[in-house]
């Protein structure tokens, strides 16, 4: 009997984790067939035909023995078509078709009927991990170009098909190098709304800059119209871009959904579902193991329009996140832990007409309101640093304000605001929001007649202790925007205001 063997390696993404494939080929005599071992799923399990064709647009004809593919570790799930390129080639050099060295190689891409290579998901995470896994050199499928990292260690090699390749490993094409480019891969700065197009709403403003500041979540309550979505929407645009840690967080999850099209991404993301969502499109998990919205909002925006109109079980299940930054999910066989650090803005109508404490008439009646109002579970409540009331503008108060201060420059003083926690926590990732409690209260003095105002008006609404946190979150974000070194009795008191209707 006859044997060939060579090995050729892969990546595969398993949630947040790289593994790397080794794939090991042989022919042997017997009846011909293509077999792939190793816990294929069946997407990989359907490769056979497309490799076959890819090879046959090549002018290669499969051998007629049983060729057997192992993807190793053989006892791990493999559920990316990623692999099909490292195959493809593993078999081309089996025949004697290509002679070029593969060591320190990493072949990545799902192949067309004709050889074209498609793009594949979670190539930046691999690519990332590369280095970790031995590997010097990645080929990869053109589509992904716009995921290249910038690691100057690596050598990217970004192919439109299987023909390329092989006209590069007979020597009759040279493949050119991919290097990062900030210009092109980072892409354009998208604006978004800006808030000094927004007349009026002084207070939802200053309510979007702590929140901005501090990672504050927020609940608005008004009637419809009064302009609440686009004051969720002009948020991200007086957020700080994303640090380098939290751009290569962002990056990777998106880079895992197929979400990155044409740039990566430098400003915090905003999603916002629809009130059908579903418990999967939300939290995620499942047996593909997806991510959901709260992990695609993961260092940016949750909005979430028409709160009270999602399902209570799916409201409650946003505890945890909110509280530690990522989301659980225990399954049969594995404990999965998706990152999930969001800032949550929810808006809502008062009541079910929507018009309840406006200047418009209710048509709810009491029970109407009782029962509109058990859809805020106390618990998710308790998780909101801020809750603001909305109010029409007047028509007279709509004309254009000349002095209306512009996202950039709010930006600029979240900026501020967000340098000092840092230097004051010694972490970029720790704001007043989600700084330990007792760490915040020791390290964010304030002044005794502030002291006693606060004090006062806790013990008189009996607050808990995440709510007597909270308002000492709000008022310390305050005075952070204001540069000021300890918290005095307008900040508090303003912190107040926004936390009123708790009260």
């Amino acid at each position: 009997m006859k044997v060939m063997a060579n090995q050729i390696f892969s990546a595969v993404n398993r949630g947040f984790s790289t593994l790397k494939i080794e794939v090991e080929i042989k022919t042997t005599f017997g009846k011909p067939s293509f077999i792939i071992i190793g816990l294929p799923n069946r997407v990989i399990d359907e490769s056979r035909e497309r490799i076959s064709s890819a090879l046959t647009q090549c002018g290669v004809r499969i051998r007629p023995k049983k060729t057997v593919v192992n993807l190793a570790p053989a006892d791990l799930d493999k559920r990316s078509s990623s692999v099909e390129l490292a195959i493809a080639v593993a078999m081309l050099k089996l025949y004697g078709e290509i002679r070029f060295s593969t060591e320190g190689a990493l072949f990545l891409g799902e192949l067309a009927l004709d050889g074209r290579l498609r793009k594949i998901r979670g190539f930046l995470p691999i690519a990332l991990a590369a280095a970790d896994l031995g590997c010097r050199r990645i080929y990869f499928p053109r589509a992904n170009l716009a995921e290249v990292p910038d690691l100057p260690e690596l050598e990217f090699y970004p192919l439109a098909s299987l023909q390329e390749l092989v006209a590069f490993a007979r020597g009759k094409a040279q493949l050119t190098r991919a290097r990062f480019n900030a210009q092109v891969q980072i892409g354009e700065e998208v604006e978004a709304i800006d808030l000094a197009h927004i007349q009026g709403q002084n207070q939802a403003k200053l309510a979007l800059q702590i929140v901005a500041a501090g990672r504050h979540n927020l609940l608005m309550l008004g009637p419809p119209g009064v302009g609440k979505s686009l004051l969720a929407q002009a948020l991200p645009g007086i957020l700080p871009k994303l640090t380098a840690r939290e751009f290569l967080e962002v990056n990777r999850i998106y880079s895992l959904c197929g979400l990155i099209e044409t740039a990566l991404l430098t400003r915090p993301p905003l999603r916002a579902p629809h009130q059908s969502v579903t418990q999967l499109g939300l939290i995620g998990g499942g047996p593909q193991q997806l991510l959901g919205e709260i992990t695609l909002a993961h260092r940016g925006v949750l909005f979430l329009d028409e709160f009270a109109e999602f399902k209570p079980g799916l409201l409650e299940m946003l505890r945890q996140p909110l509280e530690t930054g990522q989301i659980e999910l225990r399954r049969a066989k594995q404990l999965l832990l998706y990152p999930a650090d969001f800032i949550l803005v929810a808006a809502s109508n008062p009541c079910p007409c929507g018009f309840a404490g406006s200047h418009k008439s209710c048509r709810c009646s009491e029970f109407d309101l009782r029962r509109y109002q058990t859809r805020f579970s106390g618990p998710i409540l308790d998780r909101i640093d801020l809750c603001l009331r909305v109010e029409a503008v007047e028509v007279g108060g709509q004309a254009a304000d000349q002095t209306a201060e512009s996202s950039k420059s709010i930006r600029e003083r979240v900026k501020a605001a967000r340098q000092r926690q840092t230097k004051r926590y010694g972490d970029s990732w720790l704001t007043n929001a989600k700084i330990d409690g007792r760490r915040l209260l020791e390290s964010c003095p304030m002044h005794s007649g502030a002291k006693q105002i606060f004090d006062r008006l806790a013990n008189h609404q009996q607050l808990s202790t995440r709510g007597y946190q909270k308002w000492f979150r709000v008022a310390q974000t305050l005075a952070d925007l204001e540069q000021a070194r300890n918290i005095h009795k307008e900040q508090v008191l303003t912190a107040y205001s926004l936390r009123e209707s708790f009260f």
